[in-house]
């Protein structure tokens, strides 16, 4: 395996991946190769833009991304999308995925990452079992227009 720099060449591939990750369970999503593609391109678009991915030969596995943003006590890391290729769940690619992506911006100054994610679900146990935190103060809003 080895691990990149996410570029703007691998958003074309990123997307396939996660229409398969996020159009299955447990999100059922209805992403396709338009609006999965544009999502990327937004994050990768984002000012201070930072992501990985991960290949097995010349397969994508995994991808992280988010941005780092400046903060009242320095530099925080937004997450916002990571993913697995389906064939590859439980493999220990996605916390690999994390401990490198911590090792990446670590350098570039950042001393947390903040995230949204599903309550109750495999998710919040995978970022449980890789240290993360639920903020007991902070909740996410929504409200739709």
């Amino acid at each position: 395996m080895r691990i990149e720099k996410l570029d703007e060449k691998h958003l074309k591939e990123c997307s396939l991946v996660y229409i398969k990750t996020f159009n299955s369970e447990p999100w059922n999503d209805n992403w396709n190769e338009i609006t999965s593609y544009k999502r990327l391109k937004d994050i990768y678009d984002t000012p201070g833009f930072s992501g990985l991915v991960v290949f097995d030969q010349d397969q994508l596995k995994a991808a992280v991304l988010g941005n780092i943003e400046q903060w009242y006590d320095g530099y925080m890391y937004n997450l916002k999308e990571i993913f697995v290729n389906q064939e590859e769940k439980r493999s220990g690619i996605g916390s690999y995925l994390i401990v490198e992506l911590e090792k990446m911006i670590k350098e570039l100054g950042v001393n947390s990452i903040s995230l949204f994610t599903s309550r109750g679900d495999l998710t919040e146990k995978f970022y449980i079992k890789n240290s993360f935190i639920t903020e007991e103060d902070m909740i996410m809003m929504c409200k739709s227009i």
